[in-house]
């Protein structure tokens, strides 16, 4: 797995923001929350992220395919985070167009800092079915994605994916066990069909909320209506670490 480093900039942000978060942070009921091994907090923890081949579909037929992912996510508190998602090698209209946001290269979709937070969770696939360790991410800011002046796709909203054991080498989809340490995880995003997101349902404080992903595509200037989105990937969360640069595990308890 490809490192990066943390910029400058990233961390006095976070932090700063982090600091906050610890001091306000409670426990409240119905929440999956995440601690660290042997104690003390996880507010001002980090870790690195990446995935192969992550897509997105909208519900309408279009498809956007990357060939890779490299995120930077920091916990605020034990039920979220910030994160910072960068998307390379991504071409649309099976690789004949190039996309890209804005004062980013050719290829890459940057979710920046202050634009994407995520939360821990408990997933539901009906009212009844679920407790799915999971985390959503959400898109605090609209990500306008350009493809070469031929397409436009704005895409707002969130999407849940399941926490899993990290099984390298098997086919296994095993959630994360409550209250088991873990040094790396899986961070597993589905589609039931093209553009319908598999996890859509997310237990937080005793009430189910709905996160959906949605695309407005512009096609020549002339925009088409809201649809439902997805995407697709199988990212791999690890080196987990603490502000003095140690290296821990955590884990996942229900309050």
């Amino acid at each position: 797995m490809k490192r990066i480093s943390m910029t400058g900039l990233f961390l006095a942000a976070v932090f700063a923001l982090s600091a906050m978060a610890a001091s306000s942070a409670s426990a409240t009921p119905g929440l999956l929350l995440a601690g660290v091994v042997g104690g003390g907090s996880i507010a001002g923890v980090s870790f690195l992220s990446s995935a192969k081949l992550p897509q997105l579909f909208t519900h309408g037929g279009k498809e956007i395919h990357c060939k890779d992912a490299n995120n930077r996510g920091l916990w605020l508190s034990p039920t979220l985070g910030d994160i910072l998602i960068q998307f390379l090698g991504c071409t649309a209209e099976q690789g004949a167009l190039s996309c890209n946001t804005a004062n980013a290269g050719s290829g890459e979709i940057h979710l920046p800092l202050g634009g994407t937070s995520f939360h821990l969770g408990l997933a539901h696939l009906s009212s009844t079915v679920g407790k799915i360790p999971a985390i959503v991410v959400l898109l605090d800011k609209d990500v306008l994605i350009n493809c070469q002046n031929l397409a436009e796709i704005l895409v707002l909203g969130a999407v849940i994916g399941a926490l899993q054991l990290d099984l390298s080498g098997t086919s296994f989809q095993t959630p994360i066990p409550l209250g088991m340490p873990f040094s790396t995880a899986i961070l597993n995003f589905q589609q039931t069909a093209p553009g319908l997101q598999h996890l859509r349902l997310l237990l937080f404080e005793d009430t189910l909320n709905t996160y959906d992903l949605h695309s407005l595509v512009k096609e020549l200037g002339t925009p088409k209506p809201l649809e439902l989105s997805s995407e697709v990937a199988l990212a791999l969360l690890d080196l987990f670490t603490l502000n003095s640069g140690k290296h821990v595990e955590l884990l996942l308890f229900e309050d």
